[in-house]
């Protein structure tokens, strides 16, 4: 499979560039060698969330986080905002750590407005809100302004964002939004191989943080901000995936920053969505709450889904398929990390006779 045919909502295609830098040398990850690259990383990831916060990285999937969410943030209840697949699965880890969810369940394609939020928060006393940024089983983009902007009116209430997707395809702004807990995972829009996740909390995250006593070792964000704002890491890291990332941040770096990289993914969308409407294509979420980093559509009703990715990958190209087994006429195509518009055009010209 090539780099630039890979077009599922993650593991993103990674750039022969990166995977030459994870053939570095192993060094002490706790000795003087290791701090430059750790001081290097922060600016950067700091911009990617928008936040003057230190952004801890962990050797672990993004699943890791989301529990370290709910571990450190919640007391005993938690409001999860399902707008698909990846809503519920953060509702279901909750659950599984012992808390009380109450779900808010929006139609696949749909998102949460800020009102509807509202009027849920009048209902039983939640010691948080999780929302889940780019839902990549949909295509949808939640408001987060809007819905943190709600959040904000109960000072007791922590907003805990899932950017798994999202962060470093889009802006996420959080310290402007008011976010207090923000994740995401290195094999999405960042176009690095899996492996590690990235977060920040806000201080008033980190002071509840401080006072949770179930929150473990291994997850413990009071420990995690500790260590990255002392440029340490705590953990056995995975050292060639460090080695991509400091790789990867120089070269977006060197192609303008992330304000180039949100523009590139914002055309890569809009590129597809200009094409599936010529032909009368349904794609899920609404144009107002499309995510930049994925597009979810419905394949005609003569053309089954599976069928539709099988075909393509055939030609070498990979697609996502629906999740659940009642979507079996969809199709997900992430562009994101570092594809351009010259590869989306590749897959749309194997894609058309599919589905005409």
């Amino acid at each position: 499979m090539t780099f630039g045919k890979n077009f599922l909502p993650g593991p993103t295609g990674v750039h022969p560039d990166l995977l030459g830098a994870m053939a570095a040398p192993m060094i002490a990850h706790y000795g003087p060698r290791m701090r430059p690259f750790l001081e290097e990383i922060q600016p950067p990831l700091r911009a990617m969330f928008g936040t003057s916060q230190p952004v801890f990285t962990v050797t672990c999937s993004g699943t890791g986080l989301l529990e370290a969410a709910i571990r450190n943030a919640v007391r005993e209840r938690v409001l999860v905002v399902v707008t698909g697949y990846f809503g519920e699965y953060w509702a279901t880890i909750a659950e599984r750590c012992g808390k009380e969810v109450t779900r808010v369940e929006v139609p696949i394609g749909g998102t949460l407005e800020a009102e509807q939020l509202a009027a849920f928060l009048d209902g039983p006393e939640v010691d948080a809100v999780a929302v889940v940024h780019s839902e990549s089983s949909s295509g949808a983009l939640a408001p987060l302004a809007e819905l943190a902007a709600v959040v904000r009116r109960r000072p007791n209430v922590l907003f805990l964002v899932d950017g798994v997707s999202s962060a470093g395809g889009a802006p996420i702004d959080m310290d402007r939004v008011g976010i207090d807990f923000i994740v995401t995972s290195s094999q999405k829009a960042m176009g690095l191989p899996p492996g590690l996740a990235f977060g920040a909390v806000s201080r008033r995250m980190a002071e509840r943080a401080e006072r949770i006593e179930d929150a473990g070792h291994y997850f413990s964000v009071t420990r995690w901000v500790e260590m990255a704002a002392n440029y340490q890491l705590f953990e056995s890291p995975a050292l060639p995936l460090y080695w991509a990332l400091v790789a990867q941040l120089r070269r977006i770096e060197a192609a303008g920053g992330w304000e180039a990289r949100w523009e590139r993914h914002r055309r890569l969308s809009a590129r597809f969505a200009e094409w599936a409407a010529e032909r009368g294509l349904e794609i899920l979420a609404r144009p107002a709450r499309r995510t930049p980093t994925v597009s979810v559509f419905r394949t005609p009703q003569n053309r089954d889904g599976a069928q539709v990715a099988a075909a393509l990958e055939a030609q070498g190209f990979l697609v996502g398929r629906g999740i659940t087994p009642d979507q079996g006429q969809m199709i997900r195509i992430g562009h994101m990390g570092d594809l351009e518009i010259d590869h989306l055009n590749e897959l749309l010209a194997a894609l058309e006779p599919l589905i005409s």
